[in-house]
């Protein structure tokens, strides 16, 4: 109903000046209303009308990074922020926050599934997790790949590494918690480093 509405609001102003602030309100408001419909080529579509006119519409922006997020082209909203904040988003401070969100998605989506790899739930107990570990390494160690080539050894060697990196992640609940929060291992390496100094001061 509301897409509708916004709809006819822009069917009766076909006049109206692209560059007017009512344009792009409206332009915004609807790509609003498709984004919670998840219809996230409809909000890019209303999106680059706005901003081709109005470059500085932050509001528009961050609709179109949601949009983006919603179709997990997490890169494009980290080039697309990057690019604003070399420009007149330097110094905005939602500009800055789309960035860092963008930052986190990117990483989040480049680091192992560890529930995906070890095949149990995320909602899966310590002891699950063990257990599928067991049944996990013995399909996965490096011993059964003695006679592949060089680059599948190798491969082994590294997917038996990163399973056990899993487990030791899933089986601490303080790292579990920053991984299933969505950070990368490197962001949880540090963040345990940091709460063992702040227990030893």
């Amino acid at each position: 109903q509301a897409f509708v509405e916004y709809s006819t609001c822009i069917n009766t102003c076909p006049m109206l000046p692209p560059k007017a602030p009512l344009f792009s309100a409206l332009y915004t408001e609807r790509a609003k209303v498709s984004l919670r419909l998840k219809k996230y080529d409809a909000v890019l579509q209303d999106i680059a009308l706005v901003v081709y006119h109005r470059e500085d519409y932050i509001d528009a922006w961050l609709v179109r990074f949601a949009a983006l997020h919603g179709k997990e082209e997490h890169e494009t909203v980290l080039e697309e922020t990057r690019n604003l904040m070399q420009t007149w988003g330097q110094n905005e401070t939602r500009i800055r926050q789309a960035y860092e969100k963008a930052d986190f998605e990117v990483r989040k989506a480049k680091r192992p599934d560890f529930y995906k790899m070890l095949k149990v739930s995320p909602i899966a107990s310590e002891r699950e997790i063990k257990k599928a570990y067991r049944v996990a390494a013995k399909d996965m160690h490096p011993d059964r790949f003695a006679s592949a080539t060089e680059a599948e050894r190798l491969k082994a060697q590294g997917d038996f590494q990163t399973l056990s990196q899993g487990l030791e992640i899933l089986s601490d609940d303080f790292q579990r918690k920053l991984y299933d929060e969505g950070y990368d291992l490197e962001e949880i390496k540090e963040r345990v480093q940091a709460a063992e100094q702040a227990a030893h001061r």
